[in-house]
């Protein structure tokens, strides 16, 4: 079982929904309801093998049940993902030192010569530097060895699962490229008992991550010295890595090249030293030296996202620690050993951490500025984890919503509520628990919402009704209604008063423009805030499926004001068809008074379910501004 690129795409979307409409989906993915339809009968099959049930509904709908196993799904997937022409290609060219003619490329690859010939134009032209075509030899590859074997271990990364490499690569084998042509089963044995005894090493803990690409870096390697090829790595030149945190560790690896028949000259032992650096590690010996080092950069950092988004996690010696170990390696690793991540993932971290997202990449202008390294989406991802775990210890340290009970089963029934609800729900604090007497006796409540057994007739805060039994279904409610209460100011505020614009412009940065004018001509942001939020969008796009939602830095916002952009027709942002997009402009004093307030309004606006009600909504005719922003309050809550 292969999965291609569409299937992907299919997992991707379903995995969103629970009931979603065909039409909504043919049109994000570019094909007829009926050919969606055929398609989805045969993806049903495959996903039904993990416990997925797709069943087709009345009016063109779709039923999703299983979500639980998609994950499941997407690591088995993705190792199974039908490989492009052009990555196949690659990998034939950085295997082989010599040219190849078209036909023994075609041969290899199991294609026509016409289809050989047909793609390698193109491929030739996205990588001038790397390809080399001689008229009568051939084609062959021609960058550095150090390219060489990135490229090597980048395409073959995604396909590295499980505990056994080995077996790992011999499904790559038989699904997408012959590599067993290229190295023998002792190779690979001689790479797994190079990579156990790193697994052992002293001064750090490699990664998981870490150890699949030192097992592909050191399998070319074996493959190298086994083939007598003399050429070596370019000596790389980043006088970062002239550390002494692990002293001992350059002089450890000469003897463990020889022991695996690895390539020991000066400038091997050279790439191996800074190769293991340069590798995500954890639980590192040296990590004191490590932290001292990196304290500067880290609180300028942290001072920056202070200043911008109004968090301050100076003092958050985890996060600190964290950080530390994170952008030491990146900085050592600079440009090199590139990784892709999975599309979707990048996708789902956004909708899950969206402010940890916003502050990796504030992160990133500083890292960029102090070490002239320009950070990819993936290392945002890793940024974004370590700071969205400070803003969860944040939030359980934080402003809590305030709920009081009120029970006519006495003080006991009551506590048991009250330790089920602080058990199970983050971010609620019981600030007192009475009787219906009591509570009619109290001049001042002290809380957000009220949880009551008790028929209340009137009361100035929302009102949750349970029983004694508090069933889940009802912890559901609870949970439902102090989400309502979190979310109720914000959208009062700022959709209720949002600048709703008609956008007739046909690309992103122009709508952007649009949407910020207002703001300047109203003196909500400044000046500079227009490129603030047009360079954000150029490190990480915003966009999501249907819905994008921009934004800029904080600093350079006077009034917080959302401006709601109503596209005449779909726009094309970043790679998808965005209908509506909502600029956020928040305040750093905002912020301040309110640090979850943007990932309150990011996570509700990224919910599958809300995007395409938005979408439903923006494709009504004639609809007037004011009727859109009811309705659109109402979706919201």
């Amino acid at each position: 079982m292969r999965f291609t690129r569409r299937d992907m795409m299919m997992i991707e979307y379903l995995r969103d929904y629970e009931v979603l409409e065909l039409d909504s989906m043919s049109e994000y993915l570019g094909v007829s309801v009926k050919t969606l339809k055929n398609q989805l009968k045969e993806l049903a099959e495959m996903l039904k093998e993990f416990g997925v049930d797709i069943r087709f509904v009345s009016g063109n709908q779709l039923m999703v049940r299983g979500h639980e196993k998609f994950a499941e799904v997407m690591s088995v997937s993705i190792p199974r993902f039908e490989m492009e022409f052009e990555r196949r290609f690659l990998l034939l060219l950085v295997l082989h030192d010599n040219f190849l003619t078209i036909q023994e490329i075609a041969d290899e690859l199991l294609v026509s010569k016409s289809y050989a010939e047909k793609h390698l134009a193109s491929i030739m032209k996205k990588y001038p530097e790397d390809i080399q075509a001689q008229r009568h030899y051939g084609i062959r590859y021609a960058a550095s060895q150090n390219k060489r074997r990135e490229v090597f271990v980048k395409i073959l990364f995604p396909y590295l699962f499980g505990e056994d490499y080995i077996v790992a690569l011999e499904q790559f084998d038989s699904l997408h490229f012959p590599l067993f042509h290229y190295f023998t089963r002792k190779q690979m044995e001689r790479t797994r008992g190079a990579v156990l005894q790193l697994q052992g090493l002293e001064w750090f803990q490699l990664t998981d991550e870490s150890l699949q690409q030192l097992f592909l870096y050191i399998l070319f390697l074996v493959r190298h010295a086994d083939s007598g090829n003399t050429e070596r790595p370019a000596a790389i030149q980043e006088d970062f890595i002239n550390t002494q945190e692990f002293d001992g560790l350059f002089e450890w690896i000469p003897g463990w090249c020889q022991e695996f028949g690895l390539p020991d000259s000066k400038e091997e032992l050279r790439y191996m030293y800074t190769l293991l650096l340069s590798l995500r590690k954890q639980k590192i010996a040296c990590q004191d030296q490590i932290m001292e080092k990196m304290r500067h950069p880290i609180q300028e950092i942290l001072k920056g996202i202070a200043e911008r988004l109004s968090v301050d996690f100076c003092n958050d010696e985890d996060l600190v620690e964290g950080l530390s170990s994170h952008i030491y390696t990146t900085i050592l690793r600079g440009n090199h050993l590139d990784i892709e991540t999975d599309a979707y993932m990048v996708k789902s971290m956004k909708r899950q951490y969206p402010f940890g997202f916003e502050m990796a990449a504030i992160a990133a202008d500083y890292i960029a500025d102090m070490y002239n390294l320009s950070m990819k989406e993936n290392d945002l991802i890793y940024l974004a984890i370590h700071f969205q775990a400070a803003i969860e210890r944040m939030k359980d340290e934080g402003e809590k919503t305030k709920i009081i009970i009120v029970c006519h089963f006495g003080a006991a029934a009551a506590r048991i509520i009250r330790s089920k609800i602080e058990r199970k729900l983050v971010g609620v604090k019981v600030t007192g628990m009475y009787s219906l007497q009591e509570f009619k006796s109290l001049s001042h409540l002290d809380c957000d919402c009220i949880v009551t057994t008790e028929r209340i007739l009137k009361a100035d805060f929302p009102i949750i009704y349970i029983s004694m039994a508090l069933s889940e279904r009802e912890m559901r409610k609870i949970e439902e209604g102090i989400k309502e209460i979190q979310v109720n100011h914000l959208l009062e505020l700022n959709i209720l008063e949002a600048i709703i614009l008609p956008i007739e412009e046909k690309n992103m940065e122009s709508a952007i423009r649009a949407m910020v004018q207002p703001l300047q001509e109203e003196d909500f942001v400044t000046e500079e805030y227009m490129q603030s939020v047009l360079s954000r969008e150029e490190m990480s796009s915003t966009s999501l499926n249907y819905i994008a939602l921009p934004h800029g830095n904080p600093a350079m916002v006077q009034n917080t004001r959302l401006v709601i952009g109503r596209m005449n027709q779909p726009l094309l942002w970043d790679d998808s068809k965005v209908s509506c997009a909502f600029l956020f402009a928040v305040s750093a004093e905002m912020l301040r008074e309110k640090p979850i307030l943007f990932n309150t309004f990011y996570r509700t606006m990224a919910d599958p379910n809300v995007e395409e009600s938005i979408k439903k909504l923006q494709m009504e005719k004639n609809l007037p501004d004011e009727v859109f922003r009811q309705k659109l309050f109402h979706i919201l809550r």
